[in-house]
């Protein structure tokens, strides 16, 4: 695509197989891909998600120009925007068919009513793959993962070496603690925001000495 002259996110992990990303790295594409889904969903301003991206993963976040620090989010062909209920003032929950993949959350497996929080399912396996390089479920056949996550809210298991949490870095762990305490939470109510995703890691950053979060997002 024109707008992406340097590639993809995705690309970039790839690219970077032999040599893994540095701690900092990760971080600051971490937090950028949460911010720029919490710019997303608060793109009327008002703290409550009007729209949902649907599809998202770390080759929708596109490499803008050749410097590598700005990405632009991409593909919507599954999005919706959010009617609000005249009454409460939230968002009204919506269906989508075709699931498929193993990076969604349980909610989209059994085709219950979805709302924004679909997004941050999917934003934890886009910080998986920063973290660890693989994608979730790698291995794993995609059809009993559906059914294993829809039946049983069943989290992606952590490769090998990223199971010693005791003894991993600042950054393992502030971004295995995302995924899995925030991100990978079963019921969609009690799953972090996005923007509560963003203003965590941006918060942590700060305390890890990452205070230039110089990688941005547009959509």
């Amino acid at each position: 695509a024109p707008l992406a002259l340097g590639g993809t996110m995705s690309q970039l992990i790839d690219n970077s197989a032999d040599e893994e990303l540095d701690d900092e790295t990760k971080l600051k594409l971490a937090t950028a891909a949460a911010i720029g889904l919490a710019d997303l969903h608060n793109v009327s301003g008002d703290g409550i998600p009007s729209v949902t991206h649907g599809d998202l993963k770390n080759n929708q976040y596109m490499i803008v120009g050749i410097v590598g620090n700005h990405y632009r989010l991409g593909d919507f062909n599954r999005g919706r925007f959010l009617r609000k209920n005249r009454v409460t003032g939230l968002p009204c929950p919506y269906t989508i068919g075709k699931n498929d993949a193993k990076y969604r959350s349980p909610e989209e497996y059994r085709y219950d009513e979805l709302t924004a929080k679909i997004d941050v399912w999917a934003l934890g396996s886009t910080i998986y793959r920063i973290l660890t390089g693989t994608t979730v479920w790698h291995g794993h056949k995609t059809k009993a993962v559906q059914k294993k996550i829809a039946k049983t809210n069943a989290t992606p298991p952590l490769p090998e070496e990223y199971e010693d949490t005791e003894n991993a870095s600042p950054t393992t762990k502030l971004l295995i603690k995302v995924m899995y305490e925030m991100c990978f939470v079963a019921d969609p109510e009690e799953r972090s925001s996005a923007m509560e995703v963003a203003e965590y890691l941006k918060k942590e950053a700060k305390s890890l000495g990452v205070e230039n979060l110089d990688v941005k997002v547009s959509t």
